[in-house]
């Protein structure tokens, strides 16, 4: 870790080593040895440095007295030399200007100029100046040579140690030197200024390019969440992580990148932790602003937050936004930002700041979709609520795979045939995932199966979206080879195996069979409900016409013959698999008691009714029966005016283009009834004149691509259409982030910071954007941030 830690003293602003100052070259620099044979360590650090080419070209302006010649801005007072090519300035005086020391008279002595050629004395100011360093000098001065290029040395006292301690300054050697080449190139008429511009090309994109492999590599491990720091970094560990590793390949077959590693100094090769902290930072800064130029055009965009716990127990908070541009609907993280507090008034500051930081307005929000957590959706002082007070037309939207998740939860753990048949699923998994178990459980399926690959029991879950239908189906594939593997265990040696074997196995009898096929078949509506509510471009009215079909599709399941043929499905799989089956006894007849005999009866109570088996009675149709009021009760509160106009925009909707559904929402978004009257006129002749040609409109996103070409006749339809397209469905996006939350902080870095977790959050899930990016508009940012590099990039 030497080599990066003296980098970072060389690259951080708060270290507290001196600094040698570095002059400026009059003209391009070129890398010539020979000028640093006579300096000591010190200097010759900075003559290299300066030769390099880190110095710029010209003279910089500096505060205090200074004047112009052309383009060049010289310090100093208009009394001395105006260009490099006439030689210092120093009028021979009588007598010169004396200043009083102790009781003595002191002035500048004339024999000075003897033992120094570049000496120079303003008659103005009475001070003397150094020829070389004013004109080929660095602007970046230390305090003593600056006296000797801008204010000007007086102190004739102390002129002897003074001229001698400027004679040994590196700024000076320097810029004699330069001075030297320079007179030289007048004498001999050689190209020296096309050498220096030459090399300095040279070394620039040598740098850059060893540069832009360091940003390649960090982009490759960042988009691949690998991770890039090692546990031992030093040129003697054995695996010094991915990101050292990976440049030392790349320096087998760079020779660039190879001299910089190897040959460079050890202070400049940019592997520091902190330098990949200022790059991931860079790099995640260009992708925001990017994404907040697009929203910044969309003029319209929803939030979407959810919270969840990483592995070294930090609450995170993700924040994405949806927006449409370019006619297509668009889902983006932008952050994780660590939770300090979990009350509704942190979280809200906190989503606040993030906003902010990455330059999206929060007035712009025109949605807001959050889980169930009361916290979040409280509406008396939840975030959702506290967010509207701030911007009124943020409407809240309940996340609708949540909501589908609570009532699949709701309908196993409150119906008693169907918890108790998930309590056997999870039995049978966890009695199947023990090695033994296990491995006598794989051997089965290949025996009855061999071409099948084999599958696996799956775990339930009350958070995990579609986890009931998986485990069901993984049990309706395998029952065959669960029946056989528990009849071998039920024999084998082991006592306490047997036992829970056999408890099992009594368990699968023909109503488990019959249960499972029909929760298989019930869940397996919802699933397909799910998968499309997870989809990146799903809008608002298409996820009510969804859950409306998957409603309808329930209550055509709730048939007599829909039972008969899941029955005989059961029965059938029993046979195969072999478990007995018993034909169930026809019930006696029953009949109504003699005292009411008059009155017409519906419904008895205290009987049971034979005609109905007990299995659809008690569970088939209590579960189909159990979800309808629960998809009816939780989805029905999305009865608002802004929904509902919503749907009015979706072309397959039956209140498509309805004056009075789309009043609700145009007074919520500040839209004139009167001219909304008037454009949903003129679009209706539009949609037909398109359908009598032949183009049919059928979503929202198509509506809204026809609406863009003439948005100047519909100003506020199409305004209305951009907001329905944007409204959000689902949090699932913010879901997905935590699977990348989980890769970036495993328990072997647990340690990272939030700025670099979010940073490279921010480049893996966005990592077409990030594969995108200009690199050298990186480089620039990189080197605009630091001027006093080891290496010049510029």
């Amino acid at each position: 870790m030497s080599d990066s830690s003296s980098e970072q003293k060389a690259a951080g602003p708060s270290h507290n080593r001196k600094r040698v100052r570095r002059p400026q070259m009059w003209a391009p620099n070129i890398n010539t040895p020979a000028v640093n044979e006579d300096l000591d360590s010190g200097d010759r650090d900075c003559e290299s440095a300066a030769l390099l080419g880190e110095a710029s070209a010209e003279p910089q302006p500096q505060e205090g007295t200074s004047h112009t010649h052309g383009e060049k801005l010289l310090p100093g007072p208009k009394d001395l030399s105006q260009l490099p090519d006439s030689g210092p300035t120093c009028p021979d005086l009588k007598r010169y200007p004396a200043t009083e020391y102790s009781g003595q008279s002191r002035s500048f002595n004339k024999n000075w100029r003897d033992h120094h050629s570049w000496l120079e004395y303003s008659t103005t100011l009475d001070a003397a100046f150094c020829f070389a360093c004013r004109h080929f000098g660095h602007v970046h001065l230390s305090k003593c040579e600056k006296s000797f290029t801008h204010d000007g040395f007086r102190n004739w006292k102390k002129a002897t140690s003074s001229l001698k301690s400027h004679v040994n300054s590196a700024g000076h050697k320097f810029s004699m030197q330069a001075w030297t080449e320079f007179k030289m190139q007048k004498a001999t008429g050689s190209r020296i200024l096309h050498a220096f511009t030459t090399n300095h090309e040279k070394t620039v994109k040598e740098n850059r390019h060893y540069i832009r492999a360091v940003i390649d590599v960090l982009l490759y491990t960042a988009c691949q969440n690998v991770a890039q720091r090692g546990h031992k970094e030093d040129t003697d560990s054995g695996n010094k992580g991915n990101f050292l590793e990976l440049l030392d390949l790349i320096s087998r077959y760079d020779d660039i990148v190879k001299k910089k590693l190897s040959g460079g100094p050890g202070n400049a090769k940019y592997t520091h932790h902190d330098i990949q902290n200022e790059l991931l930072a860079i790099i995640a800064s260009i992708i925001r602003e990017d994404i907040s130029n697009e929203v910044l055009r969309a003029e319209h965009f929803a939030l979407m937050v959810d919270e969840t716990k990483d592995v070294s127990k930090q609450e995170q908070l993700s924040i994405v936004v949806t927006y449409l541009h370019k006619q297509s609907l668009h889902e983006v993280f932008l952050d994780f930002t660590a939770a300090e507090g979990l009350d509704a008034d942190s979280l809200l500051n906190k989503i606040l700041e993030t906003l902010a930081k990455c330059g999206t307005d929060h007035n712009a929000c025109i949605g807001q979709c959050y889980d169930g957590a009361a916290v979040m959706s409280g509406h008396i002082s939840g975030i959702q609520e506290r967010f509207r007070r701030k911007v009124p037309q943020a409407v809240y939207v309940h996340c609708y795979a949540h909501r589908l998740n609570l009532v699949l939860v709701d309908c196993v753990h409150n119906i008693q045939a169907a918890a108790e048949f998930f309590v056997a699923i999870q039995s049978l998994y966890k009695f199947f995932s023990t090695s033994v178990v296990h491995e006598e459980f794989i051997k089965v399926q290949k025996e009855l199966n061999p071409t099948r690959q084999h599958i696996e029991l799956k775990q339930l879950s009350d958070t995990r979206w579609t986890s009931q239908h998986a485990a069901c189906l993984a049990v309706k594939r395998t029952l065959p080879a669960i029946v056989t593997t528990l009849k071998r265990l039920m024999e084998g040696d082991n006592a306490h195996r047997a036992t829970e074997a056999k408890g099992l196995c009594i368990l699968l009898d023909q109503q488990f069979v019959t249960i499972l096929m029909a929760m298989e078949k019930v869940l397996l509506m919802t699933k397909q409900l799910s998968n499309h509510l997870q989809s990146h471009d799903l809008q608002l009215a298409s996820a009510e016409d969804l859950m409306q079909s998957v409603m309808s599709g329930l209550t055509e399941m709730r048939t007599e013959a829909a039972w008969k043929e899941l029955e005989e499905a059961a029965e059938d799989l029993c046979k195969v698999v072999g478990i007995r089956t018993e034909t169930e006894r026809p019930g006696r007849q029953r009949s109504a008691p003699r005292h009411l005999d008059e009155f017409i009866i519906t419904s008895s109570t205290g009987q049971r009714d034979g005609a109905i088996p007990d299995a659809r009675r008690r569970t088939f149709y209590a579960i189909i029966d159990r979800m309808l009021n629960e998809l009816s009760r939780r989805f029905s509160s999305d009865a608002c005016n802004v929904l509902m106009g919503a749907a009015a925009l979706n072309p397959k909707h039956i209140t498509f283009l309805d004056k009075k559904a789309l009043s609700g929402m145009a007074a919520s978004y500040g839209v004139a009834e009167g001219d909304l009257a008037v454009e949903v006129h003129q679009l209706t002749r539009l949609i037909a004149r398109k359908r009598d040609n032949g183009l049919e409109v059928s979503t929202p996103l198509e509506l809204a691509a026809m609406l863009e070409s003439n948005k100047d006749t519909f100003i506020d339809l199409y305004k209305l259409v951009c907001i329905a397209v944007t409204l959000p469905v689902t949090s699932a996006a913010c879901e997905r982030s935590f699977s990348c939350l989980k890769l970036l902080k495993t328990y072997l870095r647990n340690s990272s910071g939030n700025n670099r977790t979010s940073n490279l959050a921010v480049i893996s899930i966005n990592s077409r954007r990030a594969k995108q990016l200009n690199i050298d508009a990186i480089i620039d940012t990189f080197a605009a941030n630091h001027q006093n590099r080891r290496i010049v990039l510029k």
